[in-house]
Parts: C-alpha cells; sequence; structure tokens
C-alpha cells in the first residue's frame, strides 16, 4: 500500500476519533488506569501509544478515563508481565506475546508475528482483522485474567551482526539474542541464541557476549546505538511484520462503560498506523545515517532467503502436532491467509 493510501487510512480512522469524541467539556476523571509500556519513555513506539491512544481516549472520553503511563520495568519486569495484568497490580499493558510462550504454549509465538508468514504490516493487520486472527488470541489470553485489546502493529524486527550474515551456513556458531519462533529457527541453522531484555544488548554486543541482535527497525537499532557495535545490517528482514499488544485486566475492562470501550478499541488501531507510518519515515533517513557511520547493509541472496523461510514454515506448522488445540487452529487460519495472499 502506497503512503497515499496509508495517510488516507490513518485519515478516516482519525475521523471515526472525532466523531466519538464527546462535545462536552473535559471533567474530572471517574476512572483512573495505570499502563506499563514494553518500551522506555524515548522510544517511538512508547511515545505514539501516549499521544494517539492514551490522549486520543481521555480525550473522546471527555475526561471520564485517564491513564498514568509507565516505561518498561517501572511498575514490574517485562517477563511478569502476563501475571501482573492478570492479577490486577496494573489496569493495563503493553506485552510481548513471544515471551510468554511458557505459559500460553505455541499460540503466543503466532500472536507475536511468525517469520516466513505475512510480508508486511498491512498484512498483519488484515490478518488479525479480517480473517479473525484477533478473536483466536482474546481466546488464549482470556483463561489468564487479560482481555486481548488489539495487536500494536510495529515495523520489522531486524538482525545487526558484528560479522557479515550472507547465508543460512553463517549463522552457525552465532551467538544471537532473540526468543521465540526465531530461536528455534537460528538454532536449526547451528546458531546459539541467547535471550535478553533491550537494556543489554549494547553491552553485551560491546563485550562480545552475543555476535549478533535482533531487536527492532533501522530508526529504532539507530536510537539505541547500536551501530556502534554492529557493523552489519542483515537484509531481508527475519520479522518484517510483528506486533507487540494491549493487554487489559478482565475485570478492569468488565467495568469499562461500552462508549469508552468502542473508544479504546479505535484508537489502538489508529495509533498502530501513525506507528508503522512514521517509523517507515524514520527508517530511510536512519539507513543513511547508518551507512555514514560505516555499517554494511549484506543481502541474503532470494533464492538462499526462500530455502530458508521454507524451513522455518516447517518449524511453526509444526506447532498443530505439538498443541492439536488454539495453535493447530492459528497455524490453519495462517495457511489459509497465506493461500489467499497467492503464497
Amino acid at each position: 500500500m502506497s503512503f497515499l493510501n496509508k495517510g488516507a487510512l490513518i485519515g478516516a480512522i482519525s475521523a471515526a476519533l472525532a466523531v466519538l469524541s464527546p462535545t462536552a467539556a473535559l471533567a474530572e476523571a471517574d476512572i483512573t488506569w495505570r499502563i506499563q509500556s514494553n518500551l522506555s519513555s524515548e522510544d517511538p513506539g512508547y511515545q505514539i501509544l501516549e499521544t494517539h491512544f492514551l490522549n486520543r481516549v481521555e480525550e473522546m472520553s471527555g475526561g471520564r478515563i485517564e491513564f498514568q503511563l509507565q516505561p518498561v520495568g517501572a511498575l514490574f519486569p517485562i517477563a511478569e508481565g502476563l501475571d501482573a495484568v492478570g492479577a490486577g497490580l496494573v489496569e493495563a499493558a503493553t506485552l510481548v506475546g513471544g515471551y510468554y510462550v511458557g505459559k500460553l504454549g505455541p499460540i503466543a509465538a503466532i500472536e507475536s508475528g511468525l517469520p516466513g508468514a505475512e510480508h508486511t504490516p498491512l498484512e498483519r493487520y488484515n490478518f488479525f482483522y479480517g480473517a479473525g486472527f484477533i478473536d483466536l488470541a482474546r481466546e488464549a489470553y482470556a483463561p489468564h485474567n487479560i482481555h486481548y485489546l488489539a495487536p500494536y502493529l510495529s515495523a520489522s524486527w531486524d538482525i545487526m551482526s558484528n560479522k557479515p550474515l550472507r547465508s543460512a551456513a553463517d549463522f552457525d556458531g552465532l551467538k544471537i539474542r532473540t526468543f521465540g519462533i526465531e530461536a528455534e529457527w537460528y538454532k536449526s541453522m547451528g546458531a546459539a541464541p541467547v535471550f535478553m531484555g533491550g537494556g543489554e544488548i549494547y553491552t553485551a554486543m560491546s563485550t562480545g557476549v552475543i555476535d549478533a541482535l535482533r531487536w527492532g527497525g533501522p530508526s529504532v537499532n539507530l536510537d539505541r546505538s547500536f551501530h556502534e557495535v554492529a557493523k552489519y545490517y542483515v537484509q531481508p528482514s527475519p520479522m518484517p511484520a510483528p506486533n507487540n499488544f494491549i493487554a487489559i485486566n478482565q475485570a478492569a475492562w468488565d467495568t469499562l462503560p461500552n462508549d469508552i470501550k468502542l473508544m479504546m478499541e479505535t484508537a489502538a488501531a489508529a495509533a498502530s498506523f501513525e506507528y508503522i507510518a512514521r517509523t517507515e519515515v524514520a527508517n530511510a533517513a536512519a539507513r543513511k545515517a547508518m551507512t555514514e557511520a560505516g555499517v554494511e547493509f549484506t543481502q541474503i541472496p532470494a533464492d538462499e532467503w526462500a530455502e530458508m523461510e521454507t524451513v522455518v514454515r516447517g518449524l511453526w506448522r509444526a506447532y498443530a502436532e505439538t498443541d492439536p488445540g488454539l495453535a493447530a487452529r492459528g497455524v490453519e487460519m495462517m495457511n489459509n491467509y497465506l493461500v489467499s495472499l497467492g503464497r
């Protein structure tokens, strides 16, 4: 989809937000929610969550609800986010589904995004809202006392490394920061996956604890100064269409008036599109800046990449055998969706 069409879509969502907004003057909030992001306050994803989701819902509600946003780790460790939201320590949070495979099973990896599946964030959006995957995600999180509000879509999650990666063979022996289905994929090529929080990556790269990192897109990676410790940027992206998600404590959600629920659902979609659009623009400038700083963008050939994607599709399709319930339904849904895309 062109930037023009993306702009039209964002404009349409913004118009819907305006229609939902009340004309009455702002009143003192009747509801106050605490929400923790999975990102630091300097990250665009944090800032857009605040300006295009939380602030807009506050405005549309006429001030009936207000949010107290905190950065990652301020209220609880991100790895404990599922339990923190479910227990009501906070009313809401943005979480990374892939972190909770141990509690939810493979469905959490499918929800977080699959390598070898969608190629763009807009395809990912249509998988949730057009193909209906959002209903399956809500079913998966409901037993944990969590209402799955919406995916928080983002630009690609890419690999940077301290040596060029131009084939599957180059992953052999590579110590790479990653998690979830990606970890299984890289391990199948001989790599040694390592999981760590985002705040640990720079030091781990600079001291040789890891040889490569899988984090965000170019602008996010530049902002974190990863170009100082990783001089090779791997293309194509292994995760071109990932997402975090907005988790809400079920009891807190149940107490909301229906109109505020609708405001939150609408604003969440708008925030995703703003995040995607803004990072795409920022990524172009970031690529130039990293190239000038000595980063080399290396390319895995198309035929080699196709073989690598075939391998990872086999890995996540096997989820249907290990978990005949939610994961099997998720795999079937993804298979059918890819067929509809001609793949």
